[in-house]
């Protein structure tokens, strides 16, 4: 309240007073000050022997005055800022004008105008999550800006809890323990300086930091929350990061002695998806599929190469990919959807099979999105689908959900999309549902009916999205 009447004694004092001191006393015409004079020690009591210090006093006495005062002194303030306008910058004008606005309303308004005052808002507190979370939550990678802890499964749409996240940060979510796990990059001058690549690991009750595990050689690969660049092996004991510089490689991080035990080169191939026992599989640029099998101190203790089932150059694979009964299923650019049986030690490529029908790809029907297919526990596949596509349209969003039985390799299901999605996911549990996220917007479906149950803002979401959900 004080700085709006101290702008405006400055703005009288700016266009008045130094014409006050060359031409003895000019004032604006339209003001009878000495009625604002006999109107202020009558209504507030104040003793004042100059007419510039009407503007700063004004507060205490509007705040008492009688509203007949308080009018006529509205009266002159609006009449001097009328003169002002003649002769002062119209951006003075203008804040005068405004913070005058809002002191009036302040001012003017009393204790007994308002009977029934707004309750006082709810003191923040902190709580500690369940051990176990409801199948209704999900986790909403921001890519590069947060991660979120959201109640999708209810209308409330709790945001349960925020994890700090930077440049293609990465989570994984233990079972085994309870721990999360983000895989992160930062610079000490904010987009330069030292970087340092990072693993935090969080309380996942508290969200405390538990630990902090620093990655050699700041390799890790920066892209975007996707798919393939952090997973687990060894039964959750261990996490595998990709590395890009561009040389290819995997960092291997005992997650319980929070430390990394070695390196492995994988050069031209890309991303990472555990298999067997202990130990993971890559996508290598020649069409091939490299598997490397890891003893218990996470060190390489054997190598293998598929055939070429990769075509690259007309019908390349998506790296999305989503899991059933240890199988990953990948999909291709043209509709194929290939999978790989990644159950033990010995991968085995699986023979593929197509998407659409002949009429559909001669509607250019195809996969599309970011995050675009997953799985459910009857053991469907959901796939976001584009008519009309043709090259480089791969990331667009997509207009329906195709659903797919892998043990029949036939469409059950059709689910056309109120807005169009660019990743999808599946809650877990006996009232299952269908997240897609649709540019700012998260749409919760549900996957029997096909229906919108309801429909949630993603505030500050700039890119793609990546969701994490709990069995």
């Amino acid at each position: 309240m004080v700085g709006v009447f101290s702008l405006l004694r400055l703005t009288y004092t700016r266009t008045f007073g130094v014409q006050n001191r060359r031409t003895s006393g000019t004032k604006p015409e339209g003001i009878d000050w000495e009625l604002a004079l006999t109107l202020m020690r009558r209504c507030g009591d104040v003793g004042l022997d100059r007419p510039l210090l009407f503007v700063v006093d004004f507060p205490s006495v509007m705040l008492g005055a009688h509203p007949a005062c308080a009018a006529r002194l509205n009266e002159m303030i609006m009449t001097l800022l009328r003169a002002t306008f003649l002769r002062a910058p119209s951006a003075v004008l203008l804040c005068a004008s405004v913070f005058l606005s809002a002191a009036l309303a302040a001012g003017l308004a009393r204790a007994a105008d308002f009977p029934n005052p707004l309750p006082a808002d709810p003191t923040l507190r902190l709580e500690k999550l369940p051990a176990k979370y409801p199948t209704g939550w999900a986790f909403l990678n921001y890519a590069g800006d947060r991660i979120e802890l959201r109640n999708v499964g209810a209308d409330s749409r709790e945001v349960k809890a925020q994890l700090q996240a930077h440049d293609s940060a990465t989570l994984l979510v233990a079972d085994k323990r309870p721990e999360i796990y983000v895989a992160d990059t930062v610079w000490s001058r904010g987009v330069r300086g030292t970087r340092t690549d990072f693993i935090t690991v969080y309380d996942s009750q508290t969200m405390n930091v538990a630990a902090e595990i620093v990655l050699p050689g700041t390799k890790r690969a920066l892209i975007t929350a996707m798919e393939g660049l952090f997973a687990f092996t060894d039964d959750q004991r261990m996490a595998l990061v990709f590395n890009f510089t561009p040389a290819a490689s995997v960092t291997v991080v005992d997650l319980v002695k929070r430390q990394p035990v070695g390196e492995i080169d994988i050069p031209g191939c890309s991303l990472v998806y555990p298999s067997g026992t202990r130990g993971f599989s890559t996508l290598c640029s020649s069409g091939t599929l490299l598997n490397v099998k890891l003893d218990a101190n996470g060190q390489v203790a054997g190598r293998s190469e598929s055939k070429q089932f990769n075509p690259l150059d007309t019908d390349p694979l998506f790296t999305a990919s989503a899991m059933l009964n240890g199988v990953r299923y990948f999909p291709s650019l043209h509709g194929r959807l290939q999978p790989i049986d990644m159950k033990t030690d010995e991968v085995k490529v699986l023979p593929d099979w197509s998407l659409v029908s002949p009429e559909e790809k001669a509607a250019h029907w195809r996969p599309s999105g970011w995050q675009i297919l997953a799985s459910d526990e009857k053991s469907l596949i959901y796939v976001l689908m584009q008519p009309g596509a043709e090259e480089g349209t791969h990331k667009n969003p997509a207009t329906e959900v195709w659903v797919f039985n892998p043990a029949t390799k036939a469409r059950v299901k059709r689910l056309r999309l109120v807005r169009p999605g660019s990743s999808i996911a599946l809650t877990h549990g006996p009232e299952a549902l269908l997240l897609v996220q649709a540019g700012e917007r998260l749409d919760v479906y549900d996957p029997q009916g096909g229906s919108l149950v309801r429909s949630m803002d993603l505030p500050g979401l700039h890119t793609r999205m990546q969701m994490e959900t709990f069995h």
